[in-house]
């Protein structure tokens, strides 16, 4: 077994329990190709896939998919859920395996085995701005057509206080999250690998096209155009189902 590949018993989990940087997109349904995707460590030691995505309308979207836990909590693909004792794959790492399906057919587990070391331009804390350094780049995953669902989150600002702990600066930002992948064609990965017909993007977008989570302690609206005073009508130029 690869350090990738969840350990045997880790429960199965389909697209509804699957949960920035850049320009923000509104919530919707997205044709987009993977410019890069390339894995980086935190400070804590938890690994997450970093991927620039790029639409149809040639805007990018930075996001990192947490595809392994920190040294606190063992460095683990999965989590134990309190209620129920059960294994389940990290949030990150369902979004990041549906990804891999979709663009490869292959699991992450096995998209992780074509990583190579790159020189590529990320960001850097202390210099403030991008800067060339070697990190591990998934080759199978640059220049792939892919589509996503993405949700545009509302939450609070945070800064560092005096005692070093993070607390709301009773601001607020927006930034993107992946709920799921598919393939060019439309296709999620659960409705690749099981045979299914591709139906998912279509009620998603449905129900999640425009629509803001708005997980902050101060409500603004729920209008993604509103949110970033652009209009509805400019946006639906990029998405899928309006």
């Amino acid at each position: 077994m690869t350090n990738w590949e969840l350990p045997s018993g880790v429960e199965a989990v389909t697209i509804e329990r699957a949960g920035g940087g850049g320009y923000i997109w509104e919530s919707g349904a997205y044709k987009a190709v993977v410019k890069l995707a390339y894995t980086d460590k935190s400070k804590g030691g938890a690994i997450g896939l970093n991927i620039v995505l790029e639409n149809s309308a040639g805007k990018e979207l930075k996001e990192t998919l947490w595809i392994q836990s920190g040294d606190k909590k063992g460095n683990k693909t999965y989590y134990t859920d309190k209620k129920s004792g059960k294994d389940f794959p990290l949030p990150g790492y369902s979004v990041a395996n549906s990804l891999c399906v979709a663009a490869t057919g292959d699991s992450l587990a096995k998209t992780m085995g074509t990583a190579e070391m790159k020189t590529i331009n990320v960001w850097n804390s202390e210099l403030k701005k991008e800067a060339p350094a070697e990190r591990e780049v998934v080759m199978a995953l640059v220049n792939k057509n892919v589509t996503v669902a993405m949700h545009q989150i509302l939450e609070d600002k945070q800064s560092k206080n005096e005692a070093g702990t993070y607390v709301s600066t009773g601001e607020t930002k927006a930034k993107n999250e992946s709920k799921f992948f598919g393939n060019a064609e439309g296709k999620t990965a659960e409705e690749i690998t099981k045979g299914k017909e591709a139906t998912a993007f279509t009620a998603w977008a449905e129900k999640n096209t425009g629509v803001v989570i708005d997980k902050s302690t101060k409500s603004t609206g729920t209008s993604a155009a509103s949110i970033m005073g652009e209009t509805a009508e400019a946006k639906s130029t990029i998405s899928l189902f309006k």
